[in-house]
């Protein structure tokens, strides 16, 4: 109940302040966004569509492959990378310098195949003790997540170990469904909405590794404005408050 006050009030609060303006200017938005942040957009944009009558589309991938698509000219409105990657981007005219909202931070997670036991990662001691008695573990070999993973065992010291027991892949999620592997680590933000694997937990907060996502708006958009209102929607502090239960952290998270 609490949850659905919350996502109320923050499409009411919108609504007061943009309902008039939008409905005449309804617009599509497309969005290029890091796969971190699915569960969150998936639980804040349909209110934002609702109360604007903009369209968003979004198109969830690594931040490789959205930068690629950037490059070679591929229209958007907003892409959501890393901090990092939206500075560059600014740097280099694809973004607009000062249209850049900071979205926070999802941490890892372990998913599973349906069907098996889920194994016990309560504690550090626990969780290396998974990993080692897992046959494979699957991981991303071009997201965030991937490079998260791999600092994890090194903090844990089982990356030798491990190294036999792990394999990359650029469809994590297709590994583990087809039992190649028994476990992948994945974003909670993606984890959560996985279907077809089981979500098992995010990782012991004493080896957890995190991936931090800003969005920007396009130089080239031809829903500039439309745009700018989905991150101040975004940003409003009811609609932050719904993405953190879907694995998105608030920026001041440390």
């Amino acid at each position: 109940m609490a949850f659905a006050f919350i996502r109320l009030a923050a499409c009411a609060l919108f609504i007061g302040a943009s309902a008039i303006a939008v409905t005449v200017n309804a617009a599509e938005i497309k969005v290029f966004s890091t796969p971190a942040a699915t569960a969150a957009l998936k639980a804040a944009v349909p209110d934002f569509e609702r109360a604007t009558g903009h369209k968003v589309t979004i198109d969830f991938l690594n931040i490789a492959g959205t930068r690629g698509r950037i490059n070679a000219g591929e229209p958007f409105d907003i892409a959501i990378v890393s901090p990092k990657a939206v500075d560059d981007l600014e740097q280099q005219g694809k973004l607009v310098k000062g249209a850049s909202l900071n979205m926070g931070r999802t941490g890892l997670a372990l998913v599973g195949h349906k069907g098996l036991a889920r194994p016990d990662i309560g504690s550090v001691e626990s969780f290396k003790r998974t990993l080692l008695n897992a046959r494979l573990v699957a991981y991303s070999a071009t997201g965030e997540s991937g490079i998260g993973f791999l600092k994890v065992l090194e903090k844990m010291g089982i990356s030798a170990e491990m190294k036999p027991r792990i394999r990359s892949s650029s469809n994590m999620a297709s590994v583990v469904e087809s039992g190649e592997a028994e476990i992948g680590i994945t974003g909670v933000g993606a984890g959560l909405t996985y279907t077809q694997l089981e979500f098992i937990g995010p990782l012991p907060a004493a080896v957890q590794e995190y991936v931090y996502m800003a969005a920007g708006v396009s130089s080239n958009s031809k829903a500039g404005e439309a745009a700018r209102s989905l991150l101040q929607y975004l940003g409003d502090p009811a609609v932050v408050r719904t993405m953190s239960t879907r694995g998105l952290e608030p920026p001041a998270a440390k």
